[in-house]
């Protein structure tokens, strides 16, 4: 009987110390998507692509974001979103690929896409880390669902700030990007025309429409 008694105490404050990291996480995300929400974004990154553990590649460059609608700019591409038609620009072969992602498909594209995605549909837990010689938030987000294209991120959050540090996405079972955060600057505002190509900025390349 007190064997029992001991294993549901421990169970109750296992599922009490859950609820509560759950609760903390939540209330985390929403003091950083408020200060994300204030407008665009404008930030550098570097973006590094995982199998497993083992690195596959590192891209540098730019970032913008306006709501659902982004613009990158790195070396070998730049990606522009409306919120509804994507262009890709191969600056190696100077071809644009014209594309109309939706729902679920535009996702993993938005490094910041967490700031609409957190309150539904993922388990969240919260811990500390250090990134940077800083002591930080980590927020981890749990896909409820299997088929999610987003299984899983880990957020580092300045505890100063509330501003995100790194951003690491896990598609599948062991796909992972990391994208780590610099220059981050905050209510910035940009014309729908921002986040489109313009053909005339780039009279040479060649249109291809997969529409």
């Amino acid at each position: 009987m007190k064997t029992k008694f001991w294993l549901m105490a421990f169970l109750c404050i296992g599922l009490c110390t859950q609820g509560i990291s759950a609760q903390n996480a939540k209330s985390i995300l929403d003091k950083t998507a408020a200060k994300l929400n204030k407008g665009g974004m404008q930030a550098s990154f570097e973006l590094t692509t995982f199998k497993g553990t083992a690195q596959q590649g590192t891209v540098n460059g730019k970032i913008n974001v306006q709501g659902n609608k982004l613009l990158i700019d790195a070396p070998e591409m730049g990606i522009w979103y409306d919120g509804k038609t994507q262009w890709t620009l191969m600056k190696a072969n100077n071809e644009v690929n014209i594309s109309t992602p939706e729902g679920e498909e535009a996702q993993p594209m938005n490094p910041y896409v967490f700031v609409n995605l957190y309150k539904k549909g993922y388990n969240l837990s919260l811990k500390d880390a250090t990134y940077q010689g800083n002591v930080c938030h980590e927020v981890r987000m749990l896909a409820q669902n299997a088929q999610a294209p987003i299984q899983e991120m880990l957020i580092t959050i300045s505890k100063t700030t509330y501003l995100p540090q790194s951003i690491r996405i896990r598609q599948g079972k062991n796909a992972w990007t990391r994208i780590r955060i610099s220059n981050l600057s905050i209510g910035k505002h940009w014309k729908d025309e921002h986040f489109r190509f313009n053909e005339q900025e780039h009279p040479e390349a060649e249109v291809i429409d997969l529409r």
